[in-house]
């Protein structure tokens, strides 16, 4: 795992010789992309294709590779590129491992802040060497949050008693959740790259991943690049129904 860590570590400080000096372009779908979006995705590429040349790759800027192996790497070179952007630090390189279709392991660094969240197969998910849980509450305050995609005002009917915040990252999004920072996470129609990492490592902190209609979610379907079926809830087991009582979609 020290390894999976040096490569986020080195693709976050690689990205950051670009923080508050990007130059955008737009991509097919018109999201941004950035040059290091694709520098950092062919560094981490490279690395992974020297130590483990027998797994697939799956990645946001250079798509689906080879998907019938045992082992798949999911790259999210920079997560949060709106973020990126703007100048703000929540965004993250993230690296997530499948094996066999689910999460296996994950990687995900914000390298303006120095946090490296990761978690193993097997053992406790980290923040950088420090064991994190998700919130182990069973009722809602009115300071606790939860986090939201940038577009939740237009896709989402929201009567959450307490706060809302947008951090422009699926990846980071499932870190705070599994740190018992935030309660939950609702996280809209993503791909594999973003949410494979998160995965890995919520699932070590104790919280879970479920549609929003309640639907058991099977990332191996992601596998060929398809976005999620539906919104998603990331939360501790005990609140997932309490949140999802509170968000609908608007028609």
């Amino acid at each position: 795992m020290s390894e999976v860590r040096a490569w986020v570590r080195d693709g976050g400080l690689h990205a950051r010789r670009y923080f508050n000096n990007v130059e955008v372009q737009r991509k097919a779908d018109r999201s941004w992309v950035t040059r290091a979006d694709l520098e950092v995705e062919q560094l981490l590429r490279e690395r992974i294709a020297a130590r483990y040349p027998d797994h697939g790759i799956i990645g946001e800027e250079q798509g689906v590779g080879a998907i019938d192996r045992e082992f798949v790497w999911c790259l999210d070179p920079i997560d949060g590129t709106g973020s990126f952007v703007a100048g703000l630090p929540t965004w993250c390189v993230s690296v997530g491992l499948l094996r066999d279709g689910q999460p296996y392991l994950g990687a995900i660094y914000l390298p303006i802040l120095d946090d490296c969240y990761w978690a193993e197969a097997e053992g406790p998910a980290y923040r950088n060497e420090t064991p994190i849980h998700a919130s182990t509450a069973t009722t809602i305050d009115t300071n606790d949050w939860i986090s939201v995609s940038s577009y939740a005002h237009r896709q989402y009917r929201i009567d959450f008693p307490a706060k809302t915040r947008s951090l422009s990252s699926v990846a980071v999004d499932c870190c705070y959740v599994a740190r018992g920072s935030s309660l939950g996470a609702l996280i809209g129609r993503a791909n594999l790259w973003d949410l494979a990492a998160g995965l890995a490592i919520i699932r070590a902190a104790g919280a879970v991943a479920v549609g929003l209609s309640g639907a058991p979610l099977d990332t191996a379907l992601l596998l060929d690049g398809r976005r999620l079926p539906e919104p998603i809830i990331v939360a501790p087991p005990q609140l997932v129904e309490l949140l999802r009582s509170y968000i609908s979609r608007r028609a």
